[in-house]
Protein backbone atom coordinates (compact mmCIF):
# COMPACT_ATOMS: atom_id res chain seq x y z
CA UNK A 1 0.00 0.00 0.00
CA UNK A 2 2.66 2.62 0.47
CA UNK A 3 4.27 1.43 -2.40
CA UNK A 4 1.44 2.24 -4.43
CA UNK A 5 0.76 5.96 -2.52
CA UNK A 6 4.73 6.72 -2.96
CA UNK A 7 4.31 6.22 -6.80
CA UNK A 8 1.72 7.97 -7.47
CA UNK A 9 2.89 11.11 -5.64
CA UNK A 10 5.72 10.59 -7.61
CA UNK A 11 3.59 10.42 -11.11
CA UNK A 12 1.96 13.65 -9.45
CA UNK A 13 4.69 15.07 -9.21
CA UNK A 14 6.35 14.20 -12.69
CA UNK A 15 2.83 15.23 -14.62
CA UNK A 16 3.15 18.78 -12.76
CA UNK A 17 6.62 19.11 -13.88
CA UNK A 18 6.13 18.31 -17.39
CA UNK A 19 3.34 20.21 -17.42
CA UNK A 20 4.67 23.20 -16.14
CA UNK A 21 7.35 23.24 -18.39
CA UNK A 22 4.97 23.06 -21.56
CA UNK A 23 3.95 25.89 -20.15
CA UNK A 24 6.91 27.43 -19.75
CA UNK A 25 9.46 26.26 -22.07
CA UNK A 26 12.40 28.70 -21.76
CA UNK A 27 15.99 28.31 -23.29
CA UNK A 28 19.08 28.37 -21.91
CA UNK A 29 22.61 29.22 -23.41
CA UNK A 30 25.64 27.61 -22.64
CA UNK A 31 29.48 28.61 -23.51
CA UNK A 32 32.46 26.49 -23.01
CA UNK A 33 35.50 26.53 -25.06
CA UNK A 34 33.99 28.79 -27.70
CA UNK A 35 31.49 26.74 -28.23
CA UNK A 36 27.83 28.30 -27.68
CA UNK A 37 25.08 25.72 -26.88
CA UNK A 38 21.33 26.95 -26.90
CA UNK A 39 18.39 24.68 -25.85
CA UNK A 40 14.99 24.79 -24.19
CA UNK A 41 14.64 23.56 -20.51
CA UNK A 42 12.66 20.92 -21.67
CA UNK A 43 15.25 19.14 -23.93
CA UNK A 44 17.84 19.98 -20.69
CA UNK A 45 16.07 18.06 -18.41
CA UNK A 46 15.36 15.03 -21.13
CA UNK A 47 18.59 15.45 -21.51
CA UNK A 48 19.81 14.88 -17.95
CA UNK A 49 17.58 11.97 -17.26
CA UNK A 50 18.98 10.25 -19.97
CA UNK A 51 22.28 10.75 -19.18
CA UNK A 52 21.17 9.31 -15.50
CA UNK A 53 19.50 6.05 -17.26
CA UNK A 54 22.31 5.08 -19.51
CA UNK A 55 25.37 5.88 -16.42
CA UNK A 56 22.71 3.59 -13.90
CA UNK A 57 23.02 1.08 -16.51
CA UNK A 58 26.99 1.02 -17.14
CA UNK A 59 27.41 1.37 -13.82
CA UNK A 60 25.25 -1.76 -13.19
CA UNK A 61 27.07 -3.40 -15.77
CA UNK A 62 30.58 -2.73 -14.30
CA UNK A 63 29.46 -3.93 -11.03
CA UNK A 64 27.98 -7.16 -12.25
CA UNK A 65 31.33 -7.92 -14.38
CA UNK A 66 33.46 -6.81 -11.35
CA UNK A 67 31.44 -8.66 -8.63
CA UNK A 68 31.50 -11.78 -11.00
CA UNK A 69 34.91 -11.88 -11.41
CA UNK A 70 35.34 -11.87 -7.33
CA UNK A 71 32.86 -14.39 -7.04
CA UNK A 72 34.81 -16.40 -9.26
CA UNK A 73 37.45 -15.62 -7.30
CA UNK A 74 36.46 -16.57 -4.16
CA UNK A 75 34.76 -19.69 -5.05
CA UNK A 76 38.92 -21.10 -6.29
CA UNK A 77 40.23 -19.64 -2.36
CA UNK A 78 37.01 -21.46 -1.31
CA UNK A 79 37.96 -24.78 -3.22
CA UNK A 80 41.51 -24.36 -2.42
CA UNK A 81 40.81 -23.89 1.49
CA UNK A 82 38.85 -27.25 1.45
CA UNK A 83 41.68 -28.91 0.26
CA UNK A 84 43.92 -27.68 2.40
CA UNK A 85 41.95 -28.37 5.48
CA UNK A 86 41.32 -31.92 4.25
CA UNK A 87 44.95 -32.29 4.04
CA UNK A 88 45.57 -31.15 7.61
CA UNK A 89 43.00 -33.51 8.80
CA UNK A 90 44.12 -36.33 6.81
CA UNK A 91 47.63 -35.56 8.25
CA UNK A 92 47.05 -35.34 12.02
CA UNK A 93 44.57 -38.93 11.72
CA UNK A 94 47.66 -39.76 10.59
CA UNK A 95 49.34 -38.86 13.29
CA UNK A 96 46.90 -39.95 15.80
CA UNK A 97 47.07 -44.06 13.96
CA UNK A 98 50.93 -43.78 13.89
CA UNK A 99 50.84 -43.42 9.51
CA UNK A 100 54.14 -41.36 8.89
CA UNK A 101 53.73 -41.88 5.28
CA UNK A 102 50.23 -40.43 5.09
CA UNK A 103 51.31 -37.78 7.74
CA UNK A 104 54.02 -36.16 5.44
CA UNK A 105 52.03 -36.35 2.61
CA UNK A 106 48.83 -34.24 4.70
CA UNK A 107 51.49 -32.04 5.83
CA UNK A 108 52.72 -31.39 2.60
CA UNK A 109 49.72 -30.64 0.56
CA UNK A 110 48.65 -28.53 3.44
CA UNK A 111 51.41 -26.78 3.47
CA UNK A 112 50.94 -25.72 -0.07
CA UNK A 113 47.45 -24.54 0.98
CA UNK A 114 48.57 -22.56 4.09
CA UNK A 115 52.24 -22.14 3.63
CA UNK A 116 52.86 -20.04 7.20
CA UNK A 117 49.89 -21.46 9.24
CA UNK A 118 50.83 -22.82 12.58
CA UNK A 119 48.80 -25.88 12.62
CA UNK A 120 50.35 -26.46 9.66
CA UNK A 121 54.10 -26.27 11.20
CA UNK A 122 52.79 -28.40 14.19
CA UNK A 123 51.74 -30.94 11.83
CA UNK A 124 54.98 -31.11 10.05
CA UNK A 125 56.85 -30.99 14.15
CA UNK A 126 54.43 -33.89 14.64
CA UNK A 127 55.29 -35.42 11.63
CA UNK A 128 59.33 -35.26 12.00
CA UNK A 129 58.72 -36.90 15.74
CA UNK A 130 57.28 -39.98 14.20
CA UNK A 131 59.85 -40.38 11.53
CA UNK A 132 62.54 -40.23 14.46
CA UNK A 133 63.83 -37.26 13.31
CA UNK A 134 64.24 -35.69 16.54
CA UNK A 135 66.73 -33.29 15.82
CA UNK A 136 63.98 -31.24 13.25
CA UNK A 137 61.27 -32.02 15.73
CA UNK A 138 62.67 -30.35 18.67
CA UNK A 139 63.96 -27.64 16.79
CA UNK A 140 60.35 -27.09 14.95
CA UNK A 141 58.79 -27.27 18.48
CA UNK A 142 60.84 -24.44 19.71
CA UNK A 143 59.78 -22.50 16.89
CA UNK A 144 55.98 -23.02 17.85
CA UNK A 145 56.61 -21.34 21.16
CA UNK A 146 56.48 -18.30 20.12
CA UNK A 147 52.66 -19.06 19.01
CA UNK A 148 50.31 -18.63 22.00
CA UNK A 149 48.44 -20.91 19.91
CA UNK A 150 50.55 -23.69 18.95
CA UNK A 151 52.71 -22.91 22.43
CA UNK A 152 51.75 -25.50 24.97
CA UNK A 153 51.48 -28.16 22.15
CA UNK A 154 55.51 -27.75 21.81
CA UNK A 155 55.42 -27.33 25.37
CA UNK A 156 54.11 -30.38 25.91
CA UNK A 157 56.26 -32.70 23.61
CA UNK A 158 59.20 -30.86 24.46
CA UNK A 159 58.69 -32.68 27.86
CA UNK A 160 57.66 -35.75 26.73
CA UNK A 161 61.01 -35.66 24.67
CA UNK A 162 63.25 -34.44 27.47
CA UNK A 163 62.03 -37.25 30.09
CA UNK A 164 62.10 -39.77 27.22
CA UNK A 165 66.08 -38.49 26.81
CA UNK A 166 66.40 -38.81 30.46
CA UNK A 167 66.86 -34.70 30.95
CA UNK A 168 64.93 -34.21 33.76
CA UNK A 169 65.70 -31.02 34.45
CA UNK A 170 65.06 -29.60 30.89
CA UNK A 171 61.60 -31.37 31.27
CA UNK A 172 60.70 -29.76 34.42
CA UNK A 173 61.66 -26.34 32.38
CA UNK A 174 59.43 -27.00 29.54
CA UNK A 175 56.24 -28.58 32.00
CA UNK A 176 57.02 -25.69 34.60
CA UNK A 177 56.76 -23.20 31.90
CA UNK A 178 52.60 -24.81 30.77
CA UNK A 179 52.04 -24.35 34.59
CA UNK A 180 52.43 -20.90 34.26
CA UNK A 181 49.80 -20.19 31.87
CA UNK A 182 46.78 -18.76 32.84
CA UNK A 183 45.05 -21.38 31.94
CA UNK A 184 47.01 -23.99 32.52
CA UNK A 185 46.90 -27.97 31.58
CA UNK A 186 46.64 -30.73 34.14
CA UNK A 187 49.22 -32.77 32.31
CA UNK A 188 51.45 -29.91 33.04
CA UNK A 189 51.03 -29.93 36.98
CA UNK A 190 51.13 -33.59 37.59
CA UNK A 191 54.72 -33.35 35.14
CA UNK A 192 56.13 -30.91 37.76
CA UNK A 193 54.90 -32.54 40.38
CA UNK A 194 56.40 -36.01 39.37
CA UNK A 195 59.63 -34.47 38.04
CA UNK A 196 60.41 -32.23 41.08
CA UNK A 197 59.45 -35.56 43.48
CA UNK A 198 61.86 -37.73 40.64
CA UNK A 199 64.69 -34.52 40.74
CA UNK A 200 64.27 -34.17 44.95
CA UNK A 201 63.06 -30.76 44.27
CA UNK A 202 61.74 -30.54 47.60
CA UNK A 203 60.98 -26.72 48.00
CA UNK A 204 59.55 -26.24 44.71
CA UNK A 205 57.28 -29.37 45.13
CA UNK A 206 55.93 -28.17 48.26
CA UNK A 207 55.23 -24.70 46.75
CA UNK A 208 53.41 -26.24 43.70
CA UNK A 209 51.23 -28.05 45.83
CA UNK A 210 50.17 -24.73 47.37
CA UNK A 211 48.28 -24.58 43.70
CA UNK A 212 44.33 -24.40 44.16
CA UNK A 213 44.09 -27.04 41.51
CA UNK A 214 46.36 -29.92 42.81
CA UNK A 215 43.27 -31.35 44.76
CA UNK A 216 42.09 -32.42 40.51
CA UNK A 217 45.22 -34.32 40.53
CA UNK A 218 45.60 -35.92 44.26
CA UNK A 219 43.23 -35.87 47.12
CA UNK A 220 43.69 -32.76 50.16
CA UNK A 221 44.93 -35.61 52.09
CA UNK A 222 47.15 -36.60 50.17
CA UNK A 223 48.50 -33.09 49.60
CA UNK A 224 48.60 -32.95 53.59
CA UNK A 225 50.73 -35.81 53.46
CA UNK A 226 53.31 -35.34 50.65
CA UNK A 227 53.99 -31.25 52.63
CA UNK A 228 54.68 -33.22 55.21
CA UNK A 229 56.59 -35.16 53.27
CA UNK A 230 58.27 -32.54 51.35
CA UNK A 231 59.31 -30.53 54.29
CA UNK A 232 60.86 -33.60 56.25
CA UNK A 233 63.11 -34.11 53.12
CA UNK A 234 63.60 -30.37 52.59
CA UNK A 235 65.65 -30.12 55.78
CA UNK A 236 67.28 -33.41 55.72
CA UNK A 237 68.76 -32.06 52.84
CA UNK A 238 69.48 -28.92 54.91
CA UNK A 239 70.82 -30.87 57.43
CA UNK A 240 73.57 -32.76 55.62
CA UNK A 241 74.72 -29.65 53.91
CA UNK A 242 75.47 -28.29 57.56
CA UNK A 243 72.62 -26.03 57.47
CA UNK A 244 71.14 -26.24 61.11
CA UNK A 245 68.69 -22.90 60.44
CA UNK A 246 67.19 -23.89 57.35
CA UNK A 247 66.69 -27.59 58.51
CA UNK A 248 64.91 -26.19 61.73
CA UNK A 249 63.03 -24.38 59.17
CA UNK A 250 61.99 -27.12 57.58
CA UNK A 251 61.10 -29.57 60.17
CA UNK A 252 58.94 -27.43 62.02
CA UNK A 253 56.74 -26.37 58.67
CA UNK A 254 56.74 -30.76 58.19
CA UNK A 255 55.33 -30.81 62.52
CA UNK A 256 52.76 -28.01 61.11
CA UNK A 257 51.38 -30.10 58.16
CA UNK A 258 51.83 -33.71 60.13
CA UNK A 259 51.82 -33.23 64.07
CA UNK A 260 52.18 -36.86 64.81
CA UNK A 261 55.59 -37.35 61.86
CA UNK A 262 57.72 -39.07 64.10
CA UNK A 263 60.51 -38.63 62.28
CA UNK A 264 59.66 -34.48 61.34
CA UNK A 265 60.23 -34.12 64.93
CA UNK A 266 63.24 -36.32 64.78
CA UNK A 267 64.75 -34.30 61.91
CA UNK A 268 64.14 -31.18 64.24
CA UNK A 269 65.98 -32.62 67.17
CA UNK A 270 68.89 -33.12 65.15
CA UNK A 271 68.73 -29.79 63.84
CA UNK A 272 68.71 -27.76 67.45
CA UNK A 273 71.33 -29.98 68.74
CA UNK A 274 73.82 -29.40 65.41
CA UNK A 275 72.73 -25.54 66.29
CA UNK A 276 74.43 -26.45 69.70
CA UNK A 277 71.09 -26.93 71.54
CA UNK A 278 71.87 -30.45 72.42
CA UNK A 279 69.62 -30.01 76.29
CA UNK A 280 66.66 -28.00 73.37
CA UNK A 281 66.82 -31.02 71.59
CA UNK A 282 66.48 -33.52 74.31
CA UNK A 283 63.20 -31.81 75.81
CA UNK A 284 61.95 -31.98 72.02
CA UNK A 285 62.56 -35.58 71.57
CA UNK A 286 61.30 -36.19 75.24
CA UNK A 287 58.15 -34.38 74.37
CA UNK A 288 57.55 -35.97 71.17
CA UNK A 289 58.23 -39.70 72.45
CA UNK A 290 55.27 -38.96 75.23
CA UNK A 291 52.58 -38.33 72.36
CA UNK A 292 53.94 -41.07 69.60
CA UNK A 293 56.87 -43.21 70.19
CA UNK A 294 58.76 -44.54 67.45
CA UNK A 295 62.31 -45.68 66.37
CA UNK A 296 63.78 -42.94 64.80
CA UNK A 297 63.46 -40.98 67.72
CA UNK A 298 65.19 -43.18 70.17
CA UNK A 299 67.64 -42.72 67.25
CA UNK A 300 68.13 -39.19 67.12
CA UNK A 301 67.99 -39.27 71.43
CA UNK A 302 71.29 -41.69 71.23
CA UNK A 303 72.94 -39.62 68.60
CA UNK A 304 73.18 -36.88 71.35
CA UNK A 305 75.61 -38.78 73.53
CA UNK A 306 77.73 -40.81 70.87
CA UNK A 307 79.89 -42.76 72.82
CA UNK A 308 77.97 -42.89 76.48
CA UNK A 309 78.98 -45.75 78.66
CA UNK A 310 76.07 -48.26 78.92
CA UNK A 311 74.81 -47.67 82.08
CA UNK A 312 74.61 -43.88 81.24
CA UNK A 313 72.69 -44.55 78.22
CA UNK A 314 70.27 -46.84 80.15
CA UNK A 315 69.44 -44.24 82.79
CA UNK A 316 69.09 -41.81 79.92
CA UNK A 317 66.49 -44.18 78.38
CA UNK A 318 64.29 -44.34 80.91
CA UNK A 319 64.02 -40.12 81.17
CA UNK A 320 62.96 -40.60 77.19
CA UNK A 321 60.23 -43.24 78.43
CA UNK A 322 58.85 -41.35 80.68
CA UNK A 323 56.19 -39.88 79.38
CA UNK A 324 55.18 -42.84 77.72
CA UNK A 325 56.48 -46.24 79.77
CA UNK A 326 54.18 -48.99 78.82
CA UNK A 327 54.41 -48.52 74.80
CA UNK A 328 55.89 -51.19 73.31
CA UNK A 329 58.42 -48.47 71.77
CA UNK A 330 59.03 -47.62 75.10
CA UNK A 331 59.74 -51.23 77.03
CA UNK A 332 61.92 -51.77 73.50
CA UNK A 333 64.14 -49.08 74.12
CA UNK A 334 64.22 -50.16 78.10
CA UNK A 335 65.03 -53.54 77.21
CA UNK A 336 67.52 -52.89 74.30
CA UNK A 337 69.26 -50.21 76.49
CA UNK A 338 69.24 -52.82 80.03
CA UNK A 339 70.80 -55.72 77.58
CA UNK A 340 73.46 -53.42 76.55
CA UNK A 341 74.65 -52.80 80.01
CA UNK A 342 74.10 -56.61 81.49
CA UNK A 343 71.32 -55.69 83.49
CA UNK A 344 69.79 -58.91 82.61
CA UNK A 345 66.55 -58.57 84.46
CA UNK A 346 65.73 -55.44 83.94
CA UNK A 347 65.55 -56.52 80.49
CA UNK A 348 64.18 -59.25 81.03
CA UNK A 349 60.90 -57.58 82.92
CA UNK A 350 60.85 -54.88 80.10
CA UNK A 351 60.53 -57.70 77.24
CA UNK A 352 58.43 -60.21 78.30
CA UNK A 353 55.59 -58.72 78.47
CA UNK A 354 56.08 -58.19 74.63
CA UNK A 355 56.81 -61.47 73.66
CA UNK A 356 52.79 -62.23 73.92
CA UNK A 357 51.05 -63.22 71.22
CA UNK A 358 48.55 -60.28 71.21
CA UNK A 359 51.30 -57.90 70.50
CA UNK A 360 51.68 -56.66 67.09
CA UNK A 361 53.79 -59.19 65.14
CA UNK A 362 56.75 -56.12 64.50
CA UNK A 363 57.45 -55.30 68.28
CA UNK A 364 57.06 -59.10 69.08
CA UNK A 365 59.46 -60.29 66.71
CA UNK A 366 62.33 -57.74 67.86
CA UNK A 367 61.48 -58.34 71.50
CA UNK A 368 62.05 -61.82 71.08
CA UNK A 369 65.82 -61.59 69.22
CA UNK A 370 66.24 -59.37 71.84
CA UNK A 371 65.25 -62.02 74.51
CA UNK A 372 67.16 -64.62 72.70
CA UNK A 373 70.07 -62.35 73.08
CA UNK A 374 69.00 -62.16 77.62
CA UNK A 375 68.64 -66.12 77.87
CA UNK A 376 72.50 -66.19 76.81
CA UNK A 377 73.81 -63.50 78.18
CA UNK A 378 72.26 -64.27 81.40
CA UNK A 379 72.25 -68.03 81.92
CA UNK A 380 73.80 -69.64 78.72
CA UNK A 381 70.08 -71.24 77.59
CA UNK A 382 70.67 -72.13 74.31
CA UNK A 383 67.11 -73.67 73.90
CA UNK A 384 65.49 -70.81 75.35
CA UNK A 385 67.29 -68.47 73.10
CA UNK A 386 66.40 -70.66 70.01
CA UNK A 387 62.95 -70.39 70.99
CA UNK A 388 63.16 -66.60 70.89
CA UNK A 389 64.79 -66.95 67.76
CA UNK A 390 62.02 -68.83 66.10
CA UNK A 391 59.09 -66.36 66.90
CA UNK A 392 61.75 -63.40 65.89
CA UNK A 393 62.10 -64.99 62.24
CA UNK A 394 58.16 -65.64 61.97
CA UNK A 395 57.89 -61.84 60.93
CA UNK A 396 59.93 -60.12 58.59
CA UNK A 397 60.64 -56.20 58.87
CA UNK A 398 58.64 -54.19 56.86
CA UNK A 399 61.29 -51.62 57.27
CA UNK A 400 63.06 -51.26 53.71
CA UNK A 401 65.54 -48.97 52.11
CA UNK A 402 63.19 -47.69 49.58
CA UNK A 403 64.84 -45.98 46.48
CA UNK A 404 64.13 -42.42 45.42
CA UNK A 405 60.68 -42.16 44.68
CA UNK A 406 60.46 -40.96 40.80
CA UNK A 407 56.87 -39.78 40.62
CA UNK A 408 54.23 -38.07 42.97
CA UNK A 409 52.47 -41.55 42.46
CA UNK A 410 55.16 -43.28 43.56
CA UNK A 411 56.04 -41.42 47.09
CA UNK A 412 52.58 -41.60 47.75
CA UNK A 413 52.75 -45.11 47.30
CA UNK A 414 56.15 -45.27 49.70
CA UNK A 415 54.04 -43.26 52.40
CA UNK A 416 51.38 -45.59 52.54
Amino acid sequence: MVKIILYLMSLVVLVTVSVWLADEPGRMTFEWLGYRIETSVAMLFVSVVGLLVVGTFFIRLWSTLFGASWAYRDSLKDKRTSRGLKSLAAGYAAVLGGDATAAQKGAREAKNTFPDHAVVQLLEQQTARMLGDMKTASADARKLLADPTTELAALRDLTEAAKASGDLDGALVHAARALDRKASPRWALINVLDLQTALGKWEGLLKTLERKDVPSVISVAEQAKLKAEACVRAATNYLSNHEPAAAIKWAHKAITAEPARADASAILARAISADGKARKASVELEKAWAANPHPSLLSAYLQLAPGEAALARAGRIEKLVAGNPDHPESRLAQGESALSAELWGQARSRLEPLLDKGTAASSRSRAAALMAQVEIGESGDTKAATQCLIIALEWRSSAKNLPAPTSIANLLAQLG
